[in-house]
């Protein structure tokens, strides 16, 4: 809980100076500069707004609230006035006293760099040639491998260190699910982990394969796909991948095709003018596999989320206000980086095809969300 420097009443960080003793707070400045986030709606506000423009909630002190009391004996004597206008801290000025302090060295940088795709793996090129065929939707990308033996069994230990949990769909959520020794299979009916009230799942959907010592996921065909949680900075995107943010489906169109040569004449097709700039499509996947909402979007940062992104997606539950974002570089290819989001950002897997999952990774098949623990 923030305090106050000077009489450790307990404060609201949109309050501008102590209710107790009248001291400044140092918070209220940054509010002022950097704007709030209503608790109402965790909408982000302007700095000056004294109400929310998303849900109108009133920003700063709640109307009413009580003076706190104070966390500590006040320093004042009965029937004095507590100060009003008290010197801010010098923090520099506290640390250079401090006999303790020694100031840190220049810091080495940190390389936040993203995974370099090995030689041959496809990528997004934005400058497709005239005969360029894009694959079928929801052809997906090749998620970055895990290291080699990352799990790899002590000789004579048969037994596997994993389990999986169910983090999210039909059942208690937290509930440890079973993991055989060999392989496990998960879908709608007849598979050795069923879900049969999720009308997504194919009655064999994906299997869990355990091999020494390490553990896999195979996609089994099924139409709603296997999808992985995104672990890492960004991975690249190809025309046609589909993610999956909350629960919203969407599909990567790649970069907007060439406009249509003229006619013999030298006609050309009335519209829109065309961006100046490369631009992607981005599509939204319907229940039943109907095509919804489409948008054409610029770079270089093309953000989707709940509300104030490039790409609105609306209100779901399971979606950040700011979930995810394409990258468009220079090279002409895309990739696709998670924003911190609560839920994750989930990237469909290749049909038939297999992934070693680590401590942590999330799968997703239709609505269930399934967790690999360790240990």
């Amino acid at each position: 809980m923030l305090q106050c420097f000077h009489c450790n009443s307990p404060l609201d960080p949109a309050m501008s100076e102590c209710p107790a003793c009248g001291a400044e707070i140092e918070m209220s400045r940054l509010t002022g500069i950097l704007g709030s986030v209503c608790r109402n709606c965790d909408a982000f506000n302007e700095p000056g707004t004294v109400a929310c423009v998303s849900c109108g909630e009133a920003l700063g002190p709640r109307p009413g609230a009580p003076v706190p009391a104070s966390a500590g004996p006040s320093p004042f004597a009965a029937g004095e006035d507590p100060p009003r206008d008290l010197p801010p801290i010098d923090f520099e000025a506290v640390l250079l006293d401090d006999p303790d302090f020694e100031p840190t060295s220049t810091p080495d940088p940190i390389e936040l760099l993203d995974p370099v795709p090995e030689p041959g793996l496809p990528g997004a090129s934005l400058d497709a040639p005239d005969d360029f065929a894009p694959p079928l939707p929801f052809e997906s990308v090749a998620l970055e491998p895990a290291p080699v033996g990352l799990h790899a069994a002590e000789p004579g230990v048969g037994a596997t260190p994993f389990h999986l949990v169910l983090e999210r769909g039909d059942g208690k959520e937290g509930s440890r699910l079973p993991l055989s020794g060999g392989e496990t299979t998960v879908g709608r009916a007849g598979a050795a982990l069923p879900f049969p009230e999720d009308p997504w799942l194919a009655p064999l959907h994906a299997t869990f394969s355990l091999r020494d010592g390490r553990l896999f996921v195979r996609d089994e065909g099924a139409s709603g796909g296997t999808f992985l949680r995104l672990r890492g900075l960004s991975v690249p995107l190809r025309p046609g991948d589909s993610l999956a943010l909350g629960d919203r489906l969407l599909r990567f169109g790649g970069p907007l095709p060439a406009a249509s040569p003229p006619a013999p004449d030298g006609t050309r097709r009335l519209g829109s003018p065309r961006p100046a700039v490369q631009a992607v499509l981005l599509e939204e996947r319907l229940a039943g596999g109907a095509t919804g909402r489409v948008w054409l979007r610029t770079g270089p940062s093309i953000t989707l989320g709940r509300a104030g992104c490039a790409v609105n997606l609306g209100d779901d539950p399971f979606l950040s206000q700011a979930h995810a974002e394409v990258l468009l570089d220079g090279d002409g290819t895309a990739r696709l980086r998670d924003l911190g989001s609560a839920n994750g950002t989930f990237v469909r897997i290749p049909a038939r095809a297999e992934r070693e999952l680590r401590d942590g990774d999330q799968v997703r098949v239709g609505r269930q969300v399934i967790r690999v623990s360790e240990g």
